[in-house]
């Protein structure tokens, strides 16, 4: 049992680094290309997870025997897992990024945040207040530290619809369903 509970930490830290990498690949063009804040990277980034988290659960199966059950609950505990790995890598990037590499970059994203929120209809003098409020507690350690906490949150999410396929019945259920019965008499 220890050595299923190792293999599937290995598994998720392994593929949550791929899912980092990717991340990091992904935000990496969307900054070159001054389109980090479109809505269009926040589906690249919903599609990696998704992918990372379906194949990190499909990497483990593989990895296990036949008779191995794999459970909803260890294949949650997989997907959840694997964001947490990934939202610590993508929190220290998230760092040197909004901290070294571009500190404008947090300028960048409240005035994309003025115009949606003017878009919206919201007031100018409300969207003063917004923001000037949101720049006092917006830094760059916040936005890791939220990094981390939106990562776990969205493996639990995509982990708690994925899990409902990628888990490995020990027995179907019709068969299952008859051996009850048969027992009862």
């Amino acid at each position: 049992m220890e050595s299923n509970k190792n293999l599937l930490m290995n598994k998720a830290m392994i593929w949550g680094f791929f899912i980092a990498l990717a991340s990091m690949i992904v935000t990496t063009i969307f900054y070159a290309t001054d389109n980090m804040f479109s809505e269009t990277s926040a589906y690249f980034s919903y599609a990696i997870y998704i992918g990372g988290i379906v194949l990190a659960t499909l990497a483990y199966k593989k990895s296990i025997s036949q008779d191995t059950p794999f459970p909803y609950s260890k294949a949650l505990g997989l997907g959840v897992a694997t964001m947490f790995f990934a939202s610590l890598i993508l929190a220290i990037f998230t760092f040197v990024l909004y901290k070294i590499i571009d500190p404008g970059l947090i300028d960048q994203m409240f005035s994309t945040m003025e115009e949606k929120y003017l878009s919206s209809g919201l007031s100018e003098d409300m969207i003063e207040k917004q923001i000037e409020m949101q720049r006092k507690i917006m830094t760059p350690a916040i936005l890791s530290l939220s990094q981390v906490f939106s990562g776990v949150l969205m493996g639990l999410v995509i982990s708690l619809i994925t899990s409902i396929f990628l888990k490995k019945k020990t027995e179907d259920g019709f068969n299952a369903a008859m051996h009850e019965i048969d027992n009862v008499e």
